[in-house]
């Protein structure tokens, strides 16, 4: 499960939004591309900046199936409401994507459904 983050939010608030609700139980960085990882509420957190203006952040589930996907959704909802971050997706596979833009959280429209003037 990825959240990709665009804006001016950094590794930095992503850790602080994370540790809002429940702490990590561990956490360190950097290791290999990764500018930062953990384990928070079970799942492995993985946090590097992507190009251009960007953070990834991905969430792999550990020692309970389904928790990634319930962390990430949490921190997508959170990290939106800084109002640093101008837009924001969460994808993966078992899940619908959700994007964040102009101050709101939605399922995009497929290419296929969208109306010829969009």
């Amino acid at each position: 499960m990825d959240v990709f983050v665009w804006g001016s939010a950094d590794t930095d608030c992503a850790v602080r939004v994370l540790q809002a609700l429940h702490r990590f139980e561990v956490l360190d960085g950097p290791l290999g591309s990764a500018d930062l990882f953990g384990v928070r509420d079970g799942a492995l957190v993985e946090m590097r900046h992507s190009d251009p203006g960007g953070l990834l952040v991905r969430f792999t589930d550990g020692r309970r199936p389904g928790q990634a996907a319930i962390v990430a959704h949490a921190f997508l909802w959170m990290i939106t409401r800084d109002a640093s971050v101008e837009e924001a997706m969460l994808v993966g596979p078992g899940t619908e994507p959700l994007r964040f833009r102009d101050g709101r959280i939605q399922r995009p429209i497929p290419l296929n459904e969208r109306c010829p003037d969009d």
